[in-house]
């Protein structure tokens, strides 16, 4: 009876549902179907695409050396994994993040160690930052959250002043600046992140910036990353096949029938989730660090031709959204994400009853994000596995509780600005 209704409201253009994909079009989709399809009689393709690309992103970012991975996180790890730090080490960490983060972190052999967030930006309270500095400190991680940028001025000075190595964490801040220079050239370091629901996508996959040659990175990276392996044969073909795929079937327009196909694919294993039962229980899955292929690569590169336009469309969306539910958001924040530069990759809102408001999207078939409902993006995670202690960061804790974000797409954002009962629950 359901699926009845779904197909009903599908062919009479009531219902429609949203999903991140904006730079990947239904060309690039089929292009990266055909590219998996090319890999099992064997056939490879775009083998300079990859030194292409990263001379794209040269002309926008300033970095010494650029290693292209099968994740953010594994990038992360792989870093880490290169410095000559002795084990035990202490890496600082935004409290709100995800738990593949502090993963990669222990797997690496270092402990994390959370600062609290400042509530207005989401992001590490600097203020919080030398309490947590101890003499076993080396690494902070400067985390970008819905591509607002950190206080990085302050971060910087306190992280300079103890000697601590500076990456970056842009995974969803592609694009985003702070006075006028793009997130991911202020540290030492600089991760991105390419999976499925960031700003472009190779459906995994991430990207490692080099910006300073501090404590040797550059020699000992250069030598850990020659070691990387290739994605094994049936690990290419299902990686495009899913990109591909996840273009066309999470269209908006035949996800009502789409739906019952993805959740097969993922029943059947032909479809992966981000992250892995390893993943959750502090472990790492056996293709964890593997390099990207060529063949994302130039999925990849198409899509990173098209961001400006996808920046410009966020932006007017953005302002539409601070306009519409200005009363609701505190003024600090509005202040940060009203600048031009910034660009969010979703809008962040706190709710007091985020159960009645996931009914209220629900109901209007628009996908309604929850990044994250705990500091280490779910409630259901043990946090003794990350070295997290409940109580340590309040502010991420409280904020947590209440938090929803919204899409920055045209359809769904111009039902949300115009329904006037979001905040009447």
């Amino acid at each position: 009876m359901n699926l009845f209704k779904d197909i009903k409201a599908f062919f009479s253009g009531k219902r429609q549902y949203t999903f991140y994909f904006l730079t990947l079009t239904f060309g690039d989709s089929l292009l990266a179907i055909l590219l998996s399809v090319m890999q099992v009689f064997g056939l490879r393709a775009g083998r300079k695409t990859k030194n292409r690309f990263l001379a794209d992103i040269k002309n926008d970012y300033r970095f010494k050396e650029a290693y292209l991975f099968g994740s953010a996180r594994s990038s992360l790890y792989a870093l880490l994994k290169s410095l000559e730090y002795e084990k035990g080490s202490e890496v600082l960490l935004t409290g709100y993040t995800c738990e593949v983060v502090p993963n990669a972190v222990i797997n690496a052999g270092f402990v994390p160690i959370y600062v609290d967030i400042d509530p207005s930006s989401y992001c590490m309270d600097p203020l919080q930052i030398e309490k947590s500095i101890t003499t076993k400190s080396r690494v902070i991680v400067i985390q970008h959250t819905f591509g607002i940028p950190a206080h990085i001025e302050e971060i910087l000075i306190i992280a300079r002043k103890h000697n601590l190595y500076i990456i970056e964490d842009c995974a969803v801040s592609l694009g985003s600046k702070y006075k006028g220079s793009l997130t991911g050239t202020f540290g030492d370091a600089a991760i991105f992140s390419f999976e499925l629901s960031k700003t472009i996508t190779s459906c995994w996959g991430g990207m490692l910036l080099l910006n300073s040659d501090k404590d040797n990175a550059i020699k000992l990276m250069d030598r850990l990353y020659s070691k990387v392996p290739e994605q094994k044969y049936r690990q290419r073909i299902m990686t495009l096949f899913q990109l591909g795929m996840s273009g066309i079937l999470y269209s908006p327009k035949i996800y009502i029938l789409s739906k019952y196909l993805i959740a097969l694919l993922f029943k059947l294993r032909i479809f992966s989730p981000s992250t892995t039962s390893y993943e959750y229980k502090g472990c790492l899955p056996l293709d964890y660090l593997v390099k990207l292929t060529s063949e994302q690569t130039i999925v990849l590169r198409r899509q990173y031709s098209r961001t400006e336009l996808l920046f410009k469309k966020r932006q007017e969306l953005k302002m539409q959204y601070i306009d519409k539910y200005s009363e609701h958001l505190d003024s600090k924040f509005i202040q940060l994400v009203s600048d031009k530069d910034v660009v969010l990759i979703r809008f962040p809102l706190l709710i007091e009853n985020r159960q009645a408001t996931s009914v209220w999207f629900d109901k209007k078939y628009i996908e309604l994000g929850t990044w994250f409902t705990s500091p280490l993006s779910s409630e259901l995670i043990d946090t003794d596995v990350f070295n997290y202690k409940p109580g340590s960061c309040r502010n991420s804790e409280s904020v947590s509780k209440k938090i929803i974000n919204l899409p920055l797409i045209p359809y769904c954002s111009r039902v949300i600005i115009g329904n006037s009962t979001l905040f009447e629950y």
